[in-house]
Protein backbone atom coordinates (compact mmCIF):
# COMPACT_ATOMS: atom_id res chain seq x y z
CA UNK A 1 0.00 0.00 0.00
CA UNK A 2 1.18 2.95 -0.79
CA UNK A 3 1.88 6.04 2.08
CA UNK A 4 -0.54 8.80 1.84
CA UNK A 5 -3.72 10.06 3.46
CA UNK A 6 -6.78 8.12 2.08
CA UNK A 7 -9.48 9.86 1.51
CA UNK A 8 -12.54 8.64 3.12
CA UNK A 9 -14.72 9.36 -0.18
CA UNK A 10 -13.06 7.15 -1.54
CA UNK A 11 -14.22 4.24 0.61
CA UNK A 12 -17.34 5.42 0.31
CA UNK A 13 -17.70 5.31 -3.41
CA UNK A 14 -16.22 2.13 -2.89
CA UNK A 15 -19.08 0.61 -0.75
CA UNK A 16 -21.57 1.76 -3.04
CA UNK A 17 -19.75 0.07 -5.82
CA UNK A 18 -19.32 -3.04 -4.38
CA UNK A 19 -22.65 -3.50 -3.06
CA UNK A 20 -23.97 -2.48 -6.55
CA UNK A 21 -21.64 -4.97 -8.41
CA UNK A 22 -22.22 -1.80 -11.02
CA UNK A 23 -20.07 0.92 -12.22
CA UNK A 24 -22.93 2.75 -14.25
CA UNK A 25 -25.31 1.84 -11.53
CA UNK A 26 -23.11 3.43 -8.57
CA UNK A 27 -22.45 6.49 -10.78
CA UNK A 28 -26.17 6.74 -11.20
CA UNK A 29 -26.49 6.51 -7.18
CA UNK A 30 -24.40 8.95 -6.51
CA UNK A 31 -24.97 11.40 -8.95
CA UNK A 32 -21.65 11.14 -10.78
CA UNK A 33 -20.54 10.17 -14.49
CA UNK A 34 -19.32 6.16 -14.83
CA UNK A 35 -15.64 8.07 -15.94
CA UNK A 36 -15.57 9.56 -13.00
CA UNK A 37 -16.59 6.89 -10.57
CA UNK A 38 -13.92 4.76 -12.70
CA UNK A 39 -11.17 7.05 -11.89
CA UNK A 40 -11.43 7.42 -8.01
CA UNK A 41 -11.69 3.75 -7.69
CA UNK A 42 -8.49 3.66 -9.44
CA UNK A 43 -7.22 6.24 -7.00
CA UNK A 44 -7.77 3.91 -3.87
CA UNK A 45 -6.46 1.22 -6.15
CA UNK A 46 -3.38 2.86 -6.71
CA UNK A 47 -3.17 3.24 -2.88
CA UNK A 48 -4.18 -0.04 -1.79
CA UNK A 49 -1.56 -1.50 -4.50
CA UNK A 50 -3.83 -4.36 -5.51
CA UNK A 51 -7.25 -4.80 -7.75
CA UNK A 52 -10.34 -4.08 -5.91
CA UNK A 53 -12.48 -6.08 -8.32
CA UNK A 54 -12.39 -8.01 -11.45
CA UNK A 55 -14.63 -7.55 -13.99
CA UNK A 56 -17.60 -9.98 -14.99
CA UNK A 57 -20.06 -10.43 -17.49
CA UNK A 58 -22.41 -7.81 -16.23
CA UNK A 59 -20.59 -5.84 -13.72
CA UNK A 60 -17.92 -6.39 -11.21
CA UNK A 61 -16.66 -8.87 -8.65
CA UNK A 62 -15.17 -7.54 -5.60
CA UNK A 63 -11.81 -9.14 -4.49
CA UNK A 64 -10.60 -10.38 -0.95
CA UNK A 65 -9.39 -7.32 -0.74
CA UNK A 66 -11.97 -5.18 -1.97
CA UNK A 67 -14.32 -6.92 0.41
CA UNK A 68 -11.81 -5.95 3.44
CA UNK A 69 -12.05 -2.50 2.30
CA UNK A 70 -16.09 -2.86 1.75
CA UNK A 71 -16.59 -3.21 5.44
CA UNK A 72 -14.31 -0.37 6.51
CA UNK A 73 -16.43 1.80 3.81
CA UNK A 74 -19.96 0.85 5.78
CA UNK A 75 -18.70 1.75 8.80
CA UNK A 76 -17.73 4.88 7.56
CA UNK A 77 -21.43 5.05 6.30
CA UNK A 78 -22.20 4.13 9.66
CA UNK A 79 -20.43 6.65 11.54
CA UNK A 80 -22.02 9.06 9.44
CA UNK A 81 -25.59 8.23 9.46
CA UNK A 82 -24.97 8.38 13.52
CA UNK A 83 -23.43 12.02 12.95
CA UNK A 84 -26.04 12.89 11.09
CA UNK A 85 -28.93 11.53 13.07
CA UNK A 86 -27.19 12.97 16.81
CA UNK A 87 -27.47 16.34 14.46
CA UNK A 88 -30.73 16.37 13.79
CA UNK A 89 -32.20 15.18 17.08
CA UNK A 90 -29.36 17.78 18.87
CA UNK A 91 -31.91 20.05 20.58
CA UNK A 92 -33.65 16.68 22.19
CA UNK A 93 -30.76 15.45 24.02
CA UNK A 94 -29.48 18.61 24.85
CA UNK A 95 -25.85 18.00 26.22
CA UNK A 96 -22.85 20.33 27.34
CA UNK A 97 -23.04 23.68 29.08
CA UNK A 98 -24.84 27.18 28.61
CA UNK A 99 -23.19 29.92 30.23
CA UNK A 100 -25.25 33.35 31.49
CA UNK A 101 -24.09 36.61 32.54
CA UNK A 102 -27.36 38.28 34.06
CA UNK A 103 -27.64 41.76 35.86
CA UNK A 104 -29.78 41.84 39.05
CA UNK A 105 -32.99 42.63 37.82
CA UNK A 106 -33.06 39.84 35.36
CA UNK A 107 -31.57 37.38 37.53
CA UNK A 108 -33.70 38.04 40.12
CA UNK A 109 -37.09 38.80 38.39
CA UNK A 110 -37.04 36.73 34.62
CA UNK A 111 -34.75 33.90 34.89
CA UNK A 112 -34.90 31.72 38.42
CA UNK A 113 -38.35 30.18 36.53
CA UNK A 114 -36.85 29.69 33.54
CA UNK A 115 -33.68 27.99 34.72
CA UNK A 116 -35.55 25.57 36.47
CA UNK A 117 -38.14 24.88 33.60
CA UNK A 118 -34.57 24.79 31.14
CA UNK A 119 -33.03 22.22 33.68
CA UNK A 120 -36.22 20.23 33.97
CA UNK A 121 -36.19 19.48 29.69
CA UNK A 122 -32.22 19.64 29.01
CA UNK A 123 -31.12 17.98 32.75
CA UNK A 124 -27.69 16.93 30.54
CA UNK A 125 -26.68 20.48 30.15
CA UNK A 126 -24.96 22.06 32.64
CA UNK A 127 -25.76 25.88 33.65
CA UNK A 128 -23.81 28.93 34.80
CA UNK A 129 -25.11 32.28 35.94
CA UNK A 130 -23.09 35.27 36.66
CA UNK A 131 -24.85 38.63 38.52
CA UNK A 132 -23.60 41.94 37.75
CA UNK A 133 -24.93 44.97 36.66
CA UNK A 134 -26.00 45.75 33.26
CA UNK A 135 -22.94 47.59 31.76
CA UNK A 136 -20.63 44.66 33.25
CA UNK A 137 -22.64 42.38 31.98
CA UNK A 138 -22.22 43.67 28.53
CA UNK A 139 -18.56 43.81 28.79
CA UNK A 140 -18.22 40.30 29.76
CA UNK A 141 -20.76 39.29 26.79
CA UNK A 142 -17.77 37.16 25.45
CA UNK A 143 -17.41 34.87 28.29
CA UNK A 144 -21.51 33.43 27.72
CA UNK A 145 -23.75 32.47 25.60
CA UNK A 146 -26.77 34.71 26.58
CA UNK A 147 -26.40 38.19 28.58
CA UNK A 148 -29.03 39.56 30.12
CA UNK A 149 -29.43 43.79 30.63
CA UNK A 150 -31.70 46.23 31.25
CA UNK A 151 -30.72 49.29 28.81
CA UNK A 152 -31.43 50.37 24.93
CA UNK A 153 -27.64 51.02 24.55
CA UNK A 154 -27.16 49.84 20.31
CA UNK A 155 -25.07 46.91 19.28
CA UNK A 156 -24.54 49.22 15.78
CA UNK A 157 -23.13 46.72 13.41
CA UNK A 158 -21.50 44.18 15.73
CA UNK A 159 -21.10 41.16 13.47
CA UNK A 160 -21.49 38.92 16.16
CA UNK A 161 -24.30 39.79 18.30
CA UNK A 162 -27.70 40.82 18.27
CA UNK A 163 -29.92 41.97 21.39
CA UNK A 164 -33.37 41.54 22.03
CA UNK A 165 -36.11 42.57 24.10
CA UNK A 166 -37.90 40.17 26.37
CA UNK A 167 -39.91 42.36 28.71
CA UNK A 168 -41.26 45.76 28.46
CA UNK A 169 -41.88 47.45 31.87
CA UNK A 170 -41.43 50.51 34.17
CA UNK A 171 -38.99 51.16 36.60
CA UNK A 172 -40.97 52.31 39.80
CA UNK A 173 -40.54 53.85 43.93
CA UNK A 174 -39.46 51.29 46.72
CA UNK A 175 -40.42 52.85 50.07
CA UNK A 176 -41.26 51.81 53.50
CA UNK A 177 -44.97 50.44 53.93
CA UNK A 178 -44.77 53.33 56.89
CA UNK A 179 -44.03 56.38 53.97
CA UNK A 180 -46.01 59.63 54.16
CA UNK A 181 -46.52 59.33 50.61
CA UNK A 182 -48.97 56.81 50.62
CA UNK A 183 -50.80 59.07 52.65
CA UNK A 184 -50.03 62.40 50.61
CA UNK A 185 -50.65 61.12 47.11
CA UNK A 186 -53.25 58.88 45.83
CA UNK A 187 -51.79 58.92 42.01
CA UNK A 188 -48.29 57.88 41.22
CA UNK A 189 -45.68 59.93 42.70
CA UNK A 190 -44.47 63.01 41.15
CA UNK A 191 -40.43 62.95 40.34
CA UNK A 192 -40.59 66.59 41.62
CA UNK A 193 -41.29 64.83 44.75
CA UNK A 194 -38.33 62.61 44.81
CA UNK A 195 -36.21 65.34 45.05
CA UNK A 196 -36.98 66.26 48.55
CA UNK A 197 -36.32 62.71 49.95
CA UNK A 198 -32.96 61.04 50.54
CA UNK A 199 -32.34 58.41 47.97
CA UNK A 200 -30.37 55.02 47.99
CA UNK A 201 -29.18 54.08 44.33
CA UNK A 202 -27.41 51.27 42.76
CA UNK A 203 -24.21 51.01 41.97
CA UNK A 204 -22.75 52.82 38.77
CA UNK A 205 -23.74 50.70 35.80
CA UNK A 206 -26.96 49.77 36.60
CA UNK A 207 -29.37 49.95 34.01
CA UNK A 208 -32.34 50.98 36.38
CA UNK A 209 -29.94 53.76 38.24
CA UNK A 210 -29.02 55.16 34.29
CA UNK A 211 -32.81 55.19 33.74
CA UNK A 212 -33.82 57.05 36.47
CA UNK A 213 -31.03 59.45 36.50
CA UNK A 214 -31.94 60.60 32.82
CA UNK A 215 -35.86 60.43 34.53
CA UNK A 216 -34.78 62.92 37.50
CA UNK A 217 -32.48 65.40 34.97
CA UNK A 218 -35.28 65.60 32.42
CA UNK A 219 -37.38 67.38 35.46
CA UNK A 220 -35.05 69.45 36.16
CA UNK A 221 -33.82 67.46 39.22
CA UNK A 222 -29.88 66.18 40.21
CA UNK A 223 -30.28 64.27 43.02
CA UNK A 224 -27.11 63.70 45.49
CA UNK A 225 -25.14 60.21 45.32
CA UNK A 226 -25.38 59.24 48.91
CA UNK A 227 -25.97 56.23 49.42
CA UNK A 228 -24.62 53.54 46.90
CA UNK A 229 -25.02 49.98 47.56
CA UNK A 230 -24.84 46.99 44.89
CA UNK A 231 -27.53 44.03 44.66
CA UNK A 232 -31.27 44.37 45.40
CA UNK A 233 -31.22 42.75 48.60
CA UNK A 234 -29.05 45.51 49.92
CA UNK A 235 -31.49 47.94 48.42
CA UNK A 236 -34.20 46.58 50.13
CA UNK A 237 -32.71 46.11 53.38
CA UNK A 238 -31.43 49.79 53.37
CA UNK A 239 -34.74 50.69 52.69
CA UNK A 240 -36.51 48.99 54.79
CA UNK A 241 -34.21 50.54 57.72
CA UNK A 242 -35.14 53.78 56.58
CA UNK A 243 -32.40 55.09 54.50
CA UNK A 244 -34.28 56.80 52.23
CA UNK A 245 -36.14 55.49 49.20
CA UNK A 246 -35.10 54.20 46.03
CA UNK A 247 -35.76 52.45 42.47
CA UNK A 248 -36.31 49.22 41.49
CA UNK A 249 -38.32 47.45 38.52
CA UNK A 250 -41.66 46.98 38.65
CA UNK A 251 -41.28 43.43 38.23
CA UNK A 252 -39.65 43.21 41.39
CA UNK A 253 -42.77 43.95 42.73
CA UNK A 254 -44.86 41.50 40.27
CA UNK A 255 -42.61 38.67 41.95
CA UNK A 256 -43.59 38.89 45.26
CA UNK A 257 -44.39 41.84 47.87
CA UNK A 258 -41.24 42.31 50.14
CA UNK A 259 -42.28 42.39 54.10
CA UNK A 260 -42.10 46.22 55.22
CA UNK A 261 -41.72 47.94 51.39
CA UNK A 262 -44.24 48.80 48.70
CA UNK A 263 -43.72 50.35 45.06
CA UNK A 264 -45.28 53.35 43.84
CA UNK A 265 -45.67 54.39 40.16
CA UNK A 266 -44.13 57.79 39.37
CA UNK A 267 -45.27 60.50 37.08
CA UNK A 268 -43.83 60.78 34.51
CA UNK A 269 -43.69 57.26 33.91
CA UNK A 270 -39.88 55.75 33.16
CA UNK A 271 -40.17 52.77 31.33
CA UNK A 272 -37.96 50.05 31.55
CA UNK A 273 -36.67 47.41 29.23
CA UNK A 274 -35.38 43.71 29.73
CA UNK A 275 -33.27 42.41 26.89
CA UNK A 276 -30.85 39.45 26.21
CA UNK A 277 -27.66 39.75 23.84
CA UNK A 278 -26.96 36.61 22.06
CA UNK A 279 -25.14 35.59 19.26
CA UNK A 280 -26.19 35.53 15.54
CA UNK A 281 -25.27 31.93 15.31
CA UNK A 282 -25.75 30.48 19.05
CA UNK A 283 -25.73 27.57 20.42
CA UNK A 284 -28.20 24.42 20.44
CA UNK A 285 -28.21 25.29 24.25
CA UNK A 286 -28.89 28.93 23.72
CA UNK A 287 -31.37 28.36 21.18
CA UNK A 288 -33.35 26.37 23.34
CA UNK A 289 -33.07 28.88 26.36
CA UNK A 290 -33.91 31.73 24.53
CA UNK A 291 -37.47 29.26 23.07
CA UNK A 292 -38.12 28.83 26.32
CA UNK A 293 -37.82 32.40 27.18
CA UNK A 294 -40.08 33.87 24.49
CA UNK A 295 -42.91 31.61 25.45
CA UNK A 296 -45.73 34.03 26.33
CA UNK A 297 -45.91 32.45 29.57
CA UNK A 298 -42.86 33.76 30.95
Amino acid sequence: MKQGRMDPALLLIWAQAARHGNLHATAETLCMTQPAVSHRLKQLQEMVGEPLYHRARYGITPTAMGMSLLRIGEQIENALDEARAFCNHTEAILRGSLALIASHSNAETLLPRAIADFQKRYPAVSLRLITTNSRNARAMRDQADLVFVEDDVALGTNPEWLQETLVETAIVLLVPQTHRWLKEFSAPIPLQAVAQEPLVWREEGSGIREHALQALKAEGIYPEIRYELSGLAAIRDAVRCGLGVSFVSALNDASGQRPGLVTLSTEPYIQHRLAVLHRRQPSHSARAFLDLLRQPSL
